[in-house]
């Protein structure tokens, strides 16, 4: 699949600038497909960051297996096995320390930046811990549908990971909404927050990550990773 990503034109907004961006795709008959869009703001600089979430789940979390990656509950290759140790989980939301992705370089033929401002190995570890969650509370997987919003307080992350604390705000049977905050491991300082964060919970999504390969059905290439 071939991914577009758009940027459009940076209009002022009080002291700030506002950018749409799109994901974008096409099919085989050149429809445009829609992934994602949001507004990027444009600011001259960072904010402090003051953290909103206090209580630190602390209840011990016993992996199925006795491994985070047992191909049971997250289907994620070696490349994404961001989560290192979860500190706890509880009803109220779960928290863990999560390492930094590899270079650019590592991962993209020609990379834009030689450096990540937004880890996407934390970001993604951050989606992981939501599908443990959710096993753990309703015995079902999940995956992301959808972001409120995003800010960073500092301009990358560190490169040795962080600790990624998240708190549930709303549950229900099918979905759940969280917050997450990412706090330099040592300092305790906050490094990003990402709120109202929305997922999927579904029963059938346990099968899927099982199963860990492409399916063709009906032409269409499906499959959970």
């Amino acid at each position: 699949m071939h991914l577009r990503f758009l940027a459009g034109k940076a209009q002022k907004r009080d002291s700030f600038y506002l950018v749409p961006v799109e994901l974008t795709s096409a099919t085989p008959e050149g429809k445009k497909v829609l992934h994602a869009k949001a507004e990027i703001i444009l600011a001259g600089r960072l904010p402090e960051g003051i953290r909103s979430i206090i209580e630190i789940p602390s209840t011990p979390y016993e992996p199925k297996n006795g491994k985070i990656y047992d191909k049971e509950r997250l289907f994620h290759g070696p490349e994404l096995h961001g989560i290192e140790q979860v500190i706890g989980c509880s009803t109220k939301g779960i928290a863990a320390m999560a390492k930094g992705a590899p270079s650019p370089a590592s991962w993209i033929k020609q990379p834009l930046r030689s450096a990540w401002l937004t880890d996407p190995l934390v970001m993604d570890s951050a989606f992981q811990l939501m599908i443990l969650w959710s096993f753990e509370r309703f015995g079902a997987g999940s995956l992301p549908c959808f972001a409120g919003r995003y800010r960073q307080y500092l301009d990358s992350f560190p490169v040795e990971g962080v600790q990624v604390v998240v708190r549930i705000t709303e549950e229900r049977q099918t979905s759940a909404t969280a917050d997450m905050e990412f706090l330099d491991r040592h300092s305790g300082k906050l490094v990003a927050r990402l709120e109202g964060y929305e997922c999927v919970i579904d029963p059938s999504l346990k099968q899927a990550f099982q199963r860990n390969q492409l399916a063709k059905t009906g032409g269409v290439q499906l499959g959970a990773a």
